[in-house]
Formats: C-alpha cells, sequence, structure tokens
C-alpha cells in the first residue's frame, strides 16, 4: 500500500510550528514498521502550493493520504482548504473530513454550532473591532478566533474588569491579524481533555480521558494550558502541568456521553480531542473541539492511545483503514 503524507512547512522561530515535525516522524517510522510504502509532501510558500501537491499526488497516485497539513505559513484557515482537495481530486484522506475541519477550527462557529444544539458550554459572544454590549458575565478569558495550541493565551487572557478587558480586546484584535475574538465566561476549574479515536471495523471509541494537573501552582495564577505550558520546555507552566488518566471524582459517563455527541453533530471523522473544564460542581463545560490532535510520539493524544493499549502501528493503520473505507 503506498501512503502520502501529505504536511506543512513549519515556520522556522514558532514552537508549536514546527512541532509538526514530530507529527511526521512518528507516521513515518508507523508506516516503515507496517511495510506500507510511503512518500512526504511538504506544503511551502512557493507558487500555486495546492496546484503543486495535487499534481504530486497524481503522479504517486497513493492509497490514501495522511493527512498532517495544519496551515499555511501557520494561517489555520488554509487547513480545511487542502481536504477539499482530496475530496474533489478522490483521494482518501486520514482525520477530520473538510466540512467538520471548518466548523471546529473557527472558535466562534464552533460554538454556535455547541449551543445551537444545547451542548454545555460556557456563556461567550465575539467581538470583531467594535465593542458591543457585553452579555458574558466576568470572569473572562479572550481568545484569537482561528488560532489553535493555545497560540496567543497566556495569563492576561483572564481578565475580571470591563476597562481592562476592553483594552485587551483591541490589543489582540490588532495583534492576531484582524481576526474575530473569542469572549467567553472563564470556569476556574479542572482541564478535562477526551480522546476520541475512529476504528474502522468498530467505530468511534473514547480513548483513556486524561486531566491536566497545575502542580504547585501560586494561588493568584490562573490554571489555565497557556502556550507556555504547551511549548516553552523550561517554563513553570510546562514544567508543573502534569497529565493523568481516569480522573477521581470527575462524571466520567457523562463527559463520554457528551464528547460522543460532538463527534456525531460535528460530523467527524478519524481522531479528535474535546477539552473540556469541570466547575466546582463537577459540572462539565466544552471549551473546544480539536480535530486531528497533535500526534507527535510524546503528545497527549498518543500517550492515551498507549494508555488503552495500542501501539503507534495500530493508530496508524486503523486511520488508514477508515480513509480506505
Amino acid at each position: 500500500m503506498k501512503v502520502a503524507i501529505v504536511y506543512n512547512e513549519p515556520v522556522a522561530d514558532r514552537l508549536d510550528s514546527i512541532d509538526v515535525l514530530d507529527q511526521v516522524t512518528m507516521v513515518r517510522e508507523a508506516l516503515n514498521n507496517l511495510g506500507y510504502e510511503h512518500q512526504s509532501f511538504p506544503i511551502g510558500e512557493t507558487n500555486d502550493p495546492l496546484l503543486q501537491l495535487l499534481s504530486q499526488l497524481k503522479d504517486y497516485s497513493p492509497a490514501a493520504v495522511f493527512n498532517l497539513f495544519e496551515g499555511l505559513n501557520d494561517d489555520q484557515r488554509y487547513c480545511p482548504m487542502v481536504a477539499s482537495l482530496y475530496e474533489m481530486s478522490g483521494f482518501p484522506y486520514t482525520g477530520v473530513p473538510f466540512q467538520a475541519l471548518l466548523t471546529t477550527t473557527d472558535k466562534i462557529l464552533a460554538k454556535n454550532i455547541l449551543t445551537a444544539n444545547g451542548l454545555p458550554t460556557p456563556s461567550w459572544q465575539e467581538f470583531r473591532g467594535k465593542m458591543i454590549p457585553l452579555k458574558v458575565p466576568p470572569p473572562w478569558i479572550v481568545k484569537p478566533a482561528w488560532e489553535d495550541a493555545s497560540v496567543g493565551i497566556d495569563d492576561s487572557s483572564i481578565l475580571e474588569d470591563r476597562k481592562h478587558l476592553t483594552k485587551k480586546l483591541r490589543e489582540m484584535h490588532e495583534q492576531h491579524g484582524g481576526q474575530p475574538i473569542l469572549i467567553e465566561q472563564y470556569i476556574d476549574g479542572r482541564e478535562i481533555n477526551v480522546p476520541l479515536f475512529e476504528k474502522a471495523e468498530t467505530g468511534v471509541e473514547v480513548l483513556p480521558i486524561s486531566e491536566i494537573t497545575f502542580e504547585e501552582w501560586p494561588e493568584d495564577k490562573p490554571r489555565i494550558v497557556n502556550y507556555a505550558a504547551k511549548w516553552i520546555e523550561d517554563s513553570f507552566e510546562y514544567e508543573n502541568t502534569q497529565r493523568t488518566f481516569t480522573p477521581e471524582d470527575a462524571p466520567l459517563n457523562l463527559i463520554k456521553e457528551i464528547s460522543l455527541r460532538c463527534w456525531h453533530i460535528f460530523n467527524l471523522k478519524g481522531y479528535t480531542r474535546v477539552d473540556m473544564r469541570l466547575d466546582q460542581w463537577g459540572n462539565p463545560y466544552i471549551i473546544e473541539i480539536n480535530p486531528n490532535p497533535c500526534i507527535g510520539g510524546e503528545s497527549g493524544f498518543i500517550s492515551s492511545v498507549r494508555e488503552a493499549g495500542y501501539t503507534n502501528e495500530d493508530f496508524v493503520r486503523e486511520m488508514i483503514a477508515v480513509a480506505c473505507r
């Protein structure tokens, strides 16, 4: 079987972007161990990069594409475009389909769908450069609508004062190229990650649920997985956030039920992670739907794959089987 690995050339000075290379390495090693033929196709800022990719795929004629593309020059809005190219050209591909990528990579659109379907998510509204009457009660957390990997999120993203909120919104809107900003009620509680893994024969499975714990955390420091916690290895946040499986005293059955509803409502496929927060009473709130989350060798998703008793090869084989199905 021939498999094409498609990914974006990373931006050299961004840790969250370089991470795609770890994912490529994991997939290559698994394909080698499975005995699959494969070739890699990086997408960069050349003239007509999508036209070039299409020509390369037609020449290679793979049985499936392992899709690791996250965006052109780290602009996530391009992420669904490559999936639409596969679909129009008839190439089976791994992971979340085009339509679901459109609705989950835009935080505003995803929140609209969650709200419309009665799924529990913190109250929210959007900022598009002009302040409107505020309906979300404090405290607030603000996030760029088109970013992932906690880009743009740090301790200053948590606010309680209306004047500071207005200033922060204007700064973030300008810093992130005028993209919409999500204003969300901040849930000061536990951080829960729910990995969903589809198998070709048996369908979607909830892998071991994990909790991110905040060790030796200062009392006045927001308990959030910000950019530093994910990417800056010598930071306090990175060193003091830990992952534990099967969180104690958490409503796991309800969390699984909500996550599976997200899978079906958003028409997800392949692999996804649903991020939640639990408030002080243990009520779950959906924070984000993460399509095609990081699958580098030490990522949270792959840690859950292994915790469930699967190998990297099991995961890669199932993703390709689901794509070809």
